[in-house]
């Protein structure tokens, strides 16, 4: 399993896919994947609910505001994101980035875990990093800009509170 500091997004038209580099330019080993259409979409119709369940000022707010205020707080973490726009050097792989086939996502004092399971080991953490609430937002920000890029018809984030969103992301 490789542990990932750092990620990286790039959104590829060619391949109708986002591409998900872990530790891009950090000495640490690098690790890519492909982000399908289908799974972009699952981790973006689940994020609402992420957000309701490990946000305590979302959380506490009334429920008619509760989409307000996790979108203000997204807005915040996206406006602190620090974007690059710098190329992104192929693989050392010559099979190229993995297939993701899941994405798990637990919260624990302030922080959340990602664990990242490739197609072809999908029983297997392939690789995981931890990330802030703020760092969040902006890896959801990122795949939400990738799925609006690629034309995948990517609902807005945090308009679903209230409604039965489905708690699995694979």
């Amino acid at each position: 399993m490789i542990n990932i500091a750092s990620f990286t997004f790039q959104f590829d038209p060619v391949e109708d896919r986002i591409r998900l580099v872990g530790n891009l330019d950090n000495g640490e080993p690098r690790v890519d994947f492909w982000l399908t259409r289908r799974l972009a979409l699952r981790i973006l119709g689940a994020s609402d609910e992420l957000v309701q369940h490990t946000s305590k000022r979302v959380s506490e707010s009334p429920p008619e505001f509760r989409g307000a205020t996790a979108q203000f707080e997204h807005e915040q973490a996206r406006e602190r994101m620090e974007v690059s726009n710098q190329p992104i050097p192929d693989t050392d792989k010559p099979e190229g980035p993995e297939l993701l086939h899941r994405i798990d996502i637990s919260h624990r004092d302030g922080r959340y875990q990602l664990r990242l399971f490739g197609q072809d080991n999908p029983d297997e953490v392939a690789a995981a990093g931890v990330v802030t609430y703020e760092e969040l937002h902006q890896v959801l920000h990122l795949i939400h800009t990738g799925a609006d890029r690629l034309g995948w018809d990517a609902p807005p984030l945090f308009t679903a509170f209230g409604r039965e969103v489905s708690p699995t992301l694979q």
